[in-house]
């Protein structure tokens, strides 16, 4: 039978640790190692929450198994790890931490690390940051016995959060201040020298999200950029950048900084299709080396013209100046240093976010 964490006592009890840690940091605990490469590692956010979840249901209710993620688990200890992420840990830093985690999910859980009756060492997981985040928490996590033990590292884990949040207001302050004066000539330049750096692909993918904020500002539209090389991270994903109109399906964007074939077109057409979205762009990169559209995209093209989606291609360097001469008087234009900032955060794009802030930091751009 199932253990019940109670989403009440989880909530009283980070409340209480945010007390604590606002008056005084917690500079250590028992889980120090693991925590610190976890909530740092590239492509961990899902172990994150995992690990955050774990912690926090163990501090109010020791009997719960701290490996387990789902009620149906044979362990004794079982519990709803998806439920009590959704419900108290998503919306704890969310409101309290100024979404310092990440909260272009609210339920965190739903991603395939976390969808395992439990943490086990031989659970499928991609290599690198991931794979050692996934053993370190299958190692250390059972080390943590007592509701005392798991106080101690929540209370470790909001102190380093709380800095976190302390750092992005400070940077955002220092950028605001540099970025106040500069023209539409200056951010058209930025994007730009954003676009030469490539980031693996990360800098399209940032560029792209920013023109996006301009041009869809209307608030009946929402933006969802994804991680570079992590399709389908989301089951909600239909493609690199995601539009919603009205909560529904609208535009779907593949962001293209290499070469691509025709199974790229068909396999990115037939996602967009599925969720009914309206249509399907691609965005090619400075280095995808497209001068035009090769044959195959334009058979693709009529092809799901049939199916009822269009499909439609541009360079990134068309979508700038495009973008850029239509709104060039639009207020949104200041807008997008924080939007490619915000955006370097969400993806985790670590090196981009390091040349932001370092050009933005610039007296000129």
């Amino acid at each position: 039978m199932a253990v019940v964490v109670e989403s009440n006592k989880v909530l009283k009890m980070l409340h209480e640790s945010y007390m604590r840690c606002t008056k005084e940091a917690v500079t250590t605990c028992l889980a120090k190692d693991m925590i610190d490469f976890v909530m740092q590692g590239k492509n961990c956010l899902t172990y994150r929450y995992i690990m955050f979840t774990a912690i926090a249901a163990k501090a109010v209710n020791p009997d719960i198994d701290i490996l387990s993620l789902q009620a149906s688990d044979t362990s004794s200890g079982a519990y709803d790890a998806r439920s009590l992420c959704k419900e108290t840990i998503f919306q704890f830093q969310k409101l309290m931490l100024g979404n310092i985690i990440d909260g272009s999910n609210n339920d965190p859980l739903v991603n395939k690390p976390a969808r395992f009756p439990r943490l086990q060492k031989t659970n499928p997981v991609a290599g690198g940051d991931p794979a050692h985040a996934l053993e370190m928490l299958c190692t250390d996590l059972p080390r943590i016995v007592s509701s005392d033990n798991a106080k101690e590292c929540i209370d470790y884990i909001i102190s380093m959060l709380l800095e976190k949040k302390r750092l992005r207001a400070e940077e955002k302050n220092i950028i605001e201040d540099a970025v106040k004066d500069r023209t539409v000539f200056d951010a058209y330049l930025f994007l730009s020298s954003l676009l030469d750096q490539g980031f693996g692909g990360a800098a399209l993918v940032l560029v792209t999200a920013a023109l996006y904020h301009v041009k869809y500002a209307d608030t009946s539209f929402k933006i969802i950029a994804h991680p570079v090389n992590q399709a389908g991270s989301s089951k909600r994903q239909f493609s690199d950048l995601d539009l919603l109109k009205e909560n529904v399906p609208y535009l779907g964007t593949e962001l293209k900084d290499k070469p691509f074939r025709a199974d790229d077109v068909e396999r990115a057409a037939d996602t967009a299709l599925k969720v009914k979205a309206k249509s399907l762009l691609f965005v090619a990169g400075r280095q995808s080396s497209l001068e035009a559209p090769a044959s195959y995209f334009n058979e693709a093209r009529q092809g799901f013209a049939d199916k009822g989606i269009l499909v439609g291609i541009t360079t990134i360097d068309d979508l700038l100046d495009t973008t850029f001469t239509e709104y060039v008087d639009s207020d949104r234009i200041p807008h997008i240093y924080d939007v490619v900032r915000e955006t370097a955060e969400e993806i985790g794009a670590l090196e981009a976010q390091t040349w932001i802030y370092k050009k933005l930091a610039e007296k000129q751009a």
